[in-house]
């Protein structure tokens, strides 16, 4: 897996004039919401990264795993914290074409949460599925 670095260029044309399919990439949400940067700074990366999805260059998706399922549990009130709730942006994510959510789990079960727990509906993976999404993607972006 390799970084990805958009274009200036548009998409890439391959011998014949087609055009390259989208690089395949991963956000992998792995960090409690807060207490630190690493899920703020995945979830612009995710708003940024559906710009380049609009444009075809890139096939995005999300996946929570470890603490980072803490990130789309429902009821959050980090008030006291001075920040506000970030699982309320997860949802609108379809709207900068993100729609490809996945969840680790064993990470839910460790944590005590199941489906009904989340503001969004992932997919739930088990380990294999989960090993499997890493592979298929060109490049994974860890927070």
């Amino acid at each position: 897996m390799e970084a990805v670095e958009p274009s200036e260029h548009g998409p890439q044309v391959g011998g014949a004039g087609e055009v390259a399919p989208p690089r395949k990439v991963l956000v992998l949400m792995r960090k409690a919401p807060y207490g630190s940067l690493y899920n703020w700074e995945g979830l612009q990366t995710l708003l940024i990264m559906g710009a380049y999805k609009m444009q075809g260059k890139v096939d995005v998706a999300v996946a929570f795993v470890d603490d980072g399922v803490y990130a789309i549990t429902q009821g959050q009130d980090p008030r006291l914290l001075g920040v506000k709730a970030l699982a309320k942006t997860y949802p609108a994510l379809p709207d900068f074409e993100i729609e490809r959510f996945y969840v680790d789990e064993q990470s839910l079960a460790d944590r005590n949460l199941t489906l009904n727990d989340l503001v969004i509906k992932p997919e739930l993976l088990d380990g294999a599925g989960m090993a499997r999404l890493l592979e298929q993607q060109d490049a994974v972006l860890p927070f």
